[in-house]
């Protein structure tokens, strides 16, 4: 067992170590803390300006007399405050993952060696399961820091604690966050492996991206007509659920191309499950996290399907050493 797993773990050592020793990597993940800290700041700005408003309202009912016992508690979800977090994650996350799946590659094929080490007395699978352990780690670690780094700024810029069930949902949320990144890093590496040239490569891997990414979510909300007003159509005009069902069985046809371009991007699957489990839609703020997490599950399926399609991808196609040289 150790003479098959020791070289999984040298080849992901070292790609771990040059990863560390790669400045650009730092950079990028930087700048995803940054973005994702500017629009948590101004959210949580706003929120602590609402407890404080709060607290100096309870405070003048009691100086008039108010039990302060029959006063209640309003109900503040200090999660919500991660969209813009959770929005960065979803177009950073994926170029980092890129970049990094990229370069898991590129650096092999830049120094000429990933030919020599195909043909070296080690087993495919081994060399592509260290390239995967190092990036998987790599990845964790940055969003792990991103995520604490959130979590810490929610408490001491809105001044409003997060409970044992907050960081559980965090941790959920981070851990499909890893999922979905991991599932890009696949598609950097996969086409860096495979192109004959390394710039097309990039390419390709950035316009499935572009598509993935920006433009199917981006139609799917444009043409979902409760989004077109703020709250919704239906909760705007107070229909019922049962007449919002029946009206659009109407639409039927229009509403499955509209959700199917939706659910083909891992992108809106991993916003849907994230703005459930953290509340930041509103139809799941103050909800228990089972029911959520059962009405879910499909979304996170459909991410751990796409990492497993492309590692599955990845695994099953033989290495040509003649195709690996830098051209």
């Amino acid at each position: 067992m150790h003479d098959l797993v020791q070289p999984v773990l040298t080849i992901a050592g070292k790609d771990i170590r040059d990863a560390v020793n790669d400045r650009f990597v730092i950079l990028i993940t930087a700048f995803l803390l940054l973005a994702s800290l500017v629009a948590l700041a101004v959210a949580a700005i706003a929120l602590k300006g609402d407890v404080a408003t709060y607290a100096e309202a309870k405070a003048g009912l009691i100086a008039l007399g108010k039990d302060a016992s029959t006063i209640p508690d309003p109900a503040f979800y200090p999660l919500k405050l991660l969209r813009g977090f959770v929005e960065h994650v979803e177009i950073i996350g994926a170029i980092i993952g890129i970049l990094i799946g990229y370069r898991a590659a590129a650096s092999e094929r830049g120094r000429q060696t990933l030919a020599l080490i195909v043909t070296r007395p080690i087993a495919q699978w081994q060399f592509l399961a260290g390239k995967v352990l190092a990036g998987t780690a790599i990845i964790s670690s940055g969003l792990v820091l991103a995520f604490v780094v959130a979590g810490a700024s929610v408490i001491l810029i809105s001044g409003v604690m997060l409970g044992p069930e907050d960081i559980g949902r965090l941790a959920i949320v981070m851990s499909a966050a890893g999922l979905y990144a991991l599932a890009f890093f696949l598609l950097g590496f996969v086409t860096a492996l495979w192109a004959k040239k390394l710039p097309n490569a990039l390419l390709l891997a950035f316009t499935v991206w572009l598509g993935f990414v920006l433009i199917a979510p981006q139609i799917g909300d444009t043409l979902d007509p409760d989004n077109q007003v703020a709250g919704g159509v239906f909760k705007q005009l107070q229909i019922a659920k049962p007449q919002q069902l029946e009206i659009l069985q109407s639409f039927s046809t229009y509403e499955t191309i509209r959700n199917g371009i939706e659910v083909a991007s891992p992108t809106k699957h991993f916003e849907r499950l994230s703005f459930a489990i953290l509340g930041i839609k509103d139809t799941y703020a103050g909800q228990p996290l089972m029911p959520i997490l059962a009405e879910k599950t499909s979304d996170l399926v459909w991410l751990l399907a796409i990492a497993l399609a492309l590692g599955l991808l990845l695994f099953a196609r033989r290495l040509d050493p003649n195709r690996l040289s830098k051209e």
